[in-house]
């Protein structure tokens, strides 16, 4: 990943212990907080379809480079159940699913959290998914995000294996057939068919057996894997992991940035033995992540025109700056883009 080396760091450390040994813990104990494993929670009302959501968002981040190894994904215990506590959401990323109608706990939930990705599983049992998720999102105040979570975990798991049968067949299946789970189980030629659509069925729902029809209808010699490729699309788990994504990368650049603001005071506490820490802290690596840092605490985006430019203006923000919180935010950031334009 992008930021601080954290074997560099260590090493750091280590070389700080032999000079002084106290100033080497707590270059430890910063980098200990900083390389914690990001927690994921997902969390929900009973029967919103919390594990399906876990089990998709665990099999994507185990095959992404640098999550698989950092990030730790639980399952909360469901809110909002009568005569029992609500559970404890302390994970650095809240992933809270919602199904049908808001509640007034997911309202809470939501509210009091501060780092949530709001899901709305089960979109494909929904007569109009864009105005639920509208209007989900304008109860509880943030982004909602449209999930066919059956349909998302088959296709993480390599289901279905294969679209022979329903190739096969698609083009004469009545129309009233795609309509419920029964009705195309029953329309299938013999027994054998029929059990091997309610498996269909149970892997992408009556939704995905809609799409996968008509796609077929439309171009019989489509491959499986553009099959595959519509589903996931159609799924929307790529928005899903794109927010949750981010979030933990927002995470993992606020840690650094309080591991570099903590090695600075280090300096200043230990100003005879801290000549190396002072070196690191003038790197490339060190200016940029704590510009990456800065301008997430102002909410601004890097900007990726001219460096020069934007270093310029960025001094002129900390010039005029009244909050000096922010005044130290936008001198990082014009120092930053000072080391991008000299790279």
């Amino acid at each position: 990943m992008n930021g601080v080396d954290q074997g560099r760091l260590r090493r750091l450390a280590s070389e700080s212990s032999v000079r002084d040994a106290h100033l080497g813990r707590e270059i430890d104990l910063a980098l200990d907080r900083c390389f914690a494993r990001i927690r994921v929670q997902v969390s929900g009302r009973v029967g919103v379809g919390k594990s399906t959501v876990r089990a998709v968002v665990e099999a994507a981040l185990s095959e992404s480079v640098g999550f698989g190894d950092a990030v730790d994904i639980t399952e909360a215990a469901a809110v909002d159940v009568p005569r029992s506590p609500d559970p404890i959401l302390d994970g650095d990323v809240v992933v809270h699913v919602l199904a049908g109608g808001v509640q007034a706990a997911d309202v809470e939930v939501l509210s009091s959290v501060a780092t949530a990705v709001a899901v709305l599983a089960k979109a494909d049992t929904l007569d109009d998914a864009s105005d639920t998720v509208a209007r989900s999102a304008a109860t509880v105040g943030v982004p909602v995000l449209p999930l066919m979570a059956t349909v998302a975990r088959s296709l993480s798991r390599g289901e279905p294996s294969s679209f022979a049968d329903l190739r096969r067949e698609a083009a004469s299946l009545p129309d009233d057939a795609v309509l419920t789970p029964d009705r195309f189980a029953l329309a299938a030629p013999d027994a054998e068919s029929g059990r091997r659509r309610r498996v269909l069925v149970d892997q992408v729902e009556m939704a995905g057996v809609r799409l996968l029809v008509g796609k077929l209808r439309a171009d019989p010699t489509v491959d499986d894997a553009t099959l595959r490729l519509m589903l996931a699309d159609a799924s929307g788990v790529r928005p899903v992991l794109d927010a949750v994504g981010r979030c933990i990368d927002g995470i993992r650049t606020d840690r650094e940035g309080r591991l570099l603001h903590r090695l600075t005071e280090l300096c200043a506490e230990h100003p005879r033995v801290s000549e190396e820490i002072e070196r690191y802290l003038a790197t490339d690596e060190a200016v940029l992540a704590v510009m990456g840092s800065a301008l997430r605490a102002v909410g601004e985006a890097r900007e990726h025109g001219q460096p020069l430019a934007a270093a310029v203006e960025w001094h002129r923000r900390a010039r005029s700056a009244s909050n000096p919180d922010f005044c130290r935010a936008a001198v990082a950031i014009s120092r930053g883009y000072l080391r991008v334009h000299a790279s």
